[in-house]
């Protein structure tokens, strides 16, 4: 019988299913709509804007965050910001690839990700967004996503390896 998915590396959450980004954290999250090939091409076609460095390539998914129950009473009702918790990609060279580029930039896309609002804390409370990861081509083949909580570091995996 296969172990219970927990978020690490062996048994990872699927795609499109929620989990806490970490063990107290007030955020559970969840990765779905991947892509991994042609994703430069995509945000290309989006934003001709957007760059692609030579031998590198776009991964490309949803986020979703969800207020759980660990929401401090003393938050309720105050802004906060889903961007404690990023989408992430660990390549099969084991680096973290996240948003950002060289130049402390993300590409721009529809419905992107790092452009979402703050919300309003309340347990249940969504907010969802895309987002694209550069990496190097080499290291998409048997690599992951995965989420990072910002505040400890905690990655939680989802779906299978890339083949």
């Amino acid at each position: 019988m296969p172990a219970e998915p927990d978020g690490t590396v062996d048994h990872p959450f699927g795609f499109g299913e929620y989990a806490k980004s970490a063990e107290r954290s007030r955020w559970d999250v969840t990765l779905d709509e991947t892509v991994v090939t042609g994703g430069a091409a995509q945000i290309i076609a989006e934003n001709p804007y957007n760059e692609v460095k030579d031998g590198w390539d776009y991964v490309l998914g949803r986020m979703t965050s969800v207020l759980n129950e660990n929401v401090p009473e003393s938050d309720v009702g105050q802004p906060v910001s889903p961007s404690s918790v990023m989408p992430v990609f660990v390549g099969s060279d084991n680096r973290i690839y996240d948003i950002w580029n060289d130049d402390n930039s993300a590409v721009v896309l529809e419905e992107d990700w790092i452009g979402q609002p703050d919300i309003i804390a309340a347990r249940g409370v969504a907010s969802t967004g895309r987002f694209a990861i550069q990496v190097p081509s080499s290291a998409i083949p048997g690599g992951r996503f995965a989420t990072r909580n910002a505040v400890d570091g905690t990655i939680v995996y989802f779906g299978p390896k890339v083949e």
